[in-house]
């Protein structure tokens, strides 16, 4: 009876062996920020505020000459595409631009640093599943008036980045 009790003990100390190796293994592996990946926005819009009082909402437009594509590396770099068209006396214009940066996240908060800038922004994100809602508030005063813009975007995660892994 005392021999089966030594080999319970065995067993048991065994297992805890086992599970501390196995959890202290599996806690030392890198931090993925749940944001990683390449995004297509599928949808903004901006709320603007005059000393509190909504002065209306504009929706961006998103098509073919109107696009903004977002990648967050697991090293924490980001780098984004857009392309963006206007009429100019019934001539239809199309700028692209491209800019790159760091990120961080912590909980529900992103933060975002442009390459060449000191300022970080940050902005409340959500992640469903494919889908990434960002909603960005920017607070300044202008000709003596507060302002507040209220930007609330809707992201896909992009076909690319699935075929990439």
């Amino acid at each position: 009876m005392n021999r089966s009790r030594k080999m319970k003990t065995m067993i048991l100390l065994a297992v805890v062996v086992f599970a501390t190796t196995l959890s202290t293994s599996c806690n030392s592996e890198e931090y993925v920020p749940p944001v990683v990946g390449t995004w297509l926005q599928a949808s903004s819009s901006t709320e603007e505020f005059t000393n509190n009082v909504s002065d209306g909402i504009t929706t961006e437009t998103i098509d073919a000459d109107n696009v903004f594509r977002i990648t967050f590396n697991a090293d924490g770099t980001f780098s984004n595409s857009s392309s963006y068209s206007y009429t100019d006396n019934g001539d239809v214009i199309v700028k692209k631009s491209t800019d790159s940066g760091t990120y961080s996240t912590f909980g529900n908060l992103l933060s975002v640093t442009y390459d060449g800038e000191t300022d970080t922004e940050t902005a409340e994100f959500t992640l469903i599943g494919t889908h990434l809602g960002i909603v960005y508030i920017e607070e300044f005063t202008e000709n003596g008036d507060q302002k507040r813009l209220v930007t609330i975007s809707t992201y896909i995660e992009s076909n690319e980045h699935i075929l990439e892994q």
